[in-house]
């Protein structure tokens, strides 16, 4: 990929010598740190060391009002639903607080909405759902926090609501608006920095937490993959959770992750994130997007080895329809946006599509054009959509400035979902258009290097030290460092299309790898400026430095 500017973050060169030696790391990686805005030396500490310690559920307003009312539930016998999501945060979630409660003598359900027939939150349908079952109380995970309606139809039936959700609640002149339930737990109605960030996953995780805290840590890897599938930055909690949640995966005691990593051919030892977001969440998004997910709640939490068997080759089946789906939806639209598309700064587009994959395709749409998208699906009169966004645009600021266009909205920052009405499909593109015109200004591609360096400074010790700020993904992505004028050497093609070769400055030799970047227009022996990470490389026992290239440019002075 080319990028129109390459940025460096800056630092004061004596204050990263400082925490170098403070914190026995080397000047790279101290200056890789400053640039995620870590600058105080205890909080680079929490960082680089996340302790579940740290965290207290009982900060979160609403906790403490939640964990009595379900204790004094259970205590009575009553019947629990737990109103869940079909991605996989929200499944995650239901997973997550159903099995700790059936194992605190809960009298418990869960109920998954099906995409297409009940829509996304807490329903008519979850509420008749809770009656048919004589539930007292709904607990809802990833969702009810604009459910104003619902709930007071709940309160009517007589039956009480707990509300745990993530994402953004409705607000008038900055205050926030809240549905009438019995407790409300949502980091973003709070002041604390460190909780406003989680998932719908990491919110329900804390609801467990303050019900029985010993036990819930085994629920940590669900978490994990619940945090990570929603993309929410890896900062603060969300690190904590996923820090203490990854060595489940890696070698799971969950007898359904290990179906699942065996199933999906993630064999490894060392989980990287590319197994999360590529080989097991989209197993576990697959059944919400395209057919039913409640089964998949059963999966998660299953010991029978026959079952979780049946329901993996389930799962396999279900995300090769999804990927054919959205294969075919993805080939329409890139096909009309080469006849349409005239540099807008927002993509909107629409058609007779499946509205389970209309999410993924606008973020490989993101991915592309590096601009806000919007893909509906046509349902009669109406027109239901997702968004994505690239990092630092906020799509509920775009939705807020369209609401009188909408029928519902909701969401987080960077993904969104909303419906309007078909006729107002042109309106709201040119509204989005306008305010885009007016927000982001110019659309450029830039590459954001935590540091400049020069190859003499990045040894094993780097590329060691890099491996603790895994794991890797939004808020926390892969440290990416910048050399100006290199020589290329020994320059070969291997693979399908990779580049290798080794890069030499002021006497100094690192081998380095390009994947996919075979097409590139480089030569032997020419001078290049070169984004890359250092890695370990591990072949037949040996261990030896590697750089891997992210991108590669003419050398500039």
């Amino acid at each position: 990929m080319q990028y129109s500017e390459w940025v460096v973050t800056k630092t004061n060169h004596e204050y990263l010598t400082y925490l170098s030696r403070s914190l026995n790391i080397s000047l790279p990686t101290a200056q890789v740190l400053v640039s995620r805005g870590l600058k105080d030396i205890d909080e680079i500490q929490a960082f680089l060391n996340p302790n579940m310690e740290r965290l207290d559920p009982f900060e979160i307003s609403g906790v403490r009002e939640a964990v009595q009312i379900i204790n004094e539930t259970i205590k009575s016998g009553k019947r629990i639903l737990i109103n869940g999501d079909y991605d996989a945060d929200g499944l995650t979630s239901t997973a997550i607080l159903y099995d700790l409660l059936e194992k605190k003598g809960a009298n418990v359900f869960y109920h998954i909405p099906h995409r297409i027939h009940h829509g996304y939150g807490l329903s008519i349908w979850s509420i008749e759902e809770a009656k048919n079952i004589g539930a007292s109380l709904i607990i809802t995970v990833d969702c009810g926090i604009r459910d104003f309606e619902t709930v007071e139809y709940a309160k009517k039936e007589g039956i009480g609501v707990i509300i745990t959700d993530h994402h953004e609640p409705l607000r008038l002149e900055d205050k926030a608006i809240l549905p009438d339930a019995l407790a409300v737990i949502n980091p973003k109605i709070d002041d604390k920095i460190e909780y406003k960030a989680l998932a719908g996953v990491g919110v329900a995780f804390m609801l467990a937490m303050a019900l029985d805290r010993e036990d819930s840590i085994k629920y940590l890897d669900l978490v994990t993959l619940g945090t990570y599938a929603d993309m929410v930055p890896l900062t603060y909690a969300n690190r904590i959770l996923i820090k203490n949640g990854w060595e489940l995966i890696e070698s799971p005691s969950r007898t359904s992750l290990r179906i699942l990593k065996n199933l999906s051919g993630v064999n490894s030892n060392s989980l990287k994130g590319f197994h999360l977001s590529f080989c097991l969440i989209p197993r576990i998004n697959a059944p919400g997007r395209v057919d039913h997910a409640k089964n998949v709640v059963r999966f998660l939490i299953s010991e029978d080895e026959h079952e979780l068997e049946t329901l993996s080759q389930w799962l396999n089946q279900i995300n090769s329809l999804r990927q054919k789906t959205e294969e075919k939806i993805l080939a329409e639209v890139e096909e009309r946006l080469e006849r349409e598309f005239n540099d807008d700064p927002v993509i909107v587009m629409w058609g007779e599509w499946h509205p389970g994959v209309v999410g993924t395709v606008a973020s490989k749409l993101v991915d592309k054009f590096n601009r806000p998208a919007f893909v509906f699906s046509l349902q009669g009169e109406k027109a239901k959509g997702s968004a994505r966004s690239p990092a630092g645009v906020d799509l509920q600021e775009f939705l807020n400035n369209c609401r009188d266009l909408l029928l519902r909205f909701g969401g987080h920052k960077q993904a969104a979902g909303m419906t309007l009405l078909k006729a107002n499909l042109l309106a709201f593109k040119d509204r989005l258009c306008s305010i885009a015109d007016d927000r982001i200004g110019e659309v450029k591609n830039v590459l954001y290097l935590d540091a400049a360096v020069n190859l003499g400074e990045i040894t094993e010790q780097v590329a060691e030290e890099i491996n603790l700020l895994e794991p890797f993904g939004e808020g926390n992505r892969e440290p990416l460092f910048g050399a100006k004028e290199l020589t290329v050497v020994n320059l070969r093609k291997v693979g399908n299309n990779h580049l290798k070769m080794f890069l030499r400055q002021n006497g100094t030799n690192l081998s380095a790898i390009g994947f996919d970047m075979g097409k590139e227009n480089i030569l032997e022996g020419s001078l290049i400026d070169a984004a890359f990470t250092p890695t370990i490389n591990q072949w037949e026992g040996m261990r030896s430095l590697q750089l891997q290239i992210k991108a590669i440019r003419r050398a500039q002075r």
